[in-house]
């Protein structure tokens, strides 16, 4: 009987925490350019497009996003898109080794100020940002609080292009 009582307690704050607006934690890390970056204070614009993925795989799903990215890019100097590989915090070489491999496989270098490997404890970046899984990559739309103002998972979808143009339109 007693746990009956507790559990609708205990969904219940899962579901006020749910509800609480996402804020992007502060992260320094160094773009594959080698720059030094703070997010979300030092990105480049006021709004944000952060295509976040945590498996190498998941590189697909990411590219589906970019063509929308991009076009939205040349058109709004307020906005700018950003790929985010989240990989678990490691040591220096094990980050050299795997910044190399990224720069390796991204072969144009202007790109490389707009790939930011993340090096974090994953469940943590995960829960702050209300991430449930790594199954998928995530595009945050953040303004330079870290204010989470639009949010999808997965690869591109049509319904995406209006939602992020509305919410881009509506955060002015």
């Amino acid at each position: 009987m007693l746990c009956l009582l507790t559990l609708p307690l205990a969904h219940a704050t899962q579901a006020g925490e749910q509800r609480k607006p996402a804020v992007f934690p502060t992260i320094s890390s160094y773009s594959l350019d080698k720059a030094k970056v703070s997010i979300p204070g030092g990105l480049a614009a006021e709004k944000n497009l952060l295509l976040i993925s945590f498996e190498p795989e998941q590189q697909k799903q990411i590219d589906t996003w970019m063509p929308l990215a991009q076009a939205l890019q040349h058109t709004n100097f307020n906005f700018r898109w950003y790929r985010l590989p989240v990989t678990e915090r490691e040591n220096a070489i094990f980050r050299w080794w795997e910044n190399s491999s990224m720069r390796s496989e991204e072969t144009d270098p202007e790109t490389w100020p707009w790939i930011v490997p993340l090096y974090v404890n994953k469940v943590e970046f995960r829960n702050a940002l209300q991430i449930p899984n790594e199954r998928e990559v995530v595009a945050l739309l953040v303004d330079r609080q870290g204010h989470v103002l639009w949010r999808a998972s997965g690869p591109f979808t049509p319904g995406d292009r209006a939602a992020l143009t509305a919410a881009l339109g509506s955060h002015s």
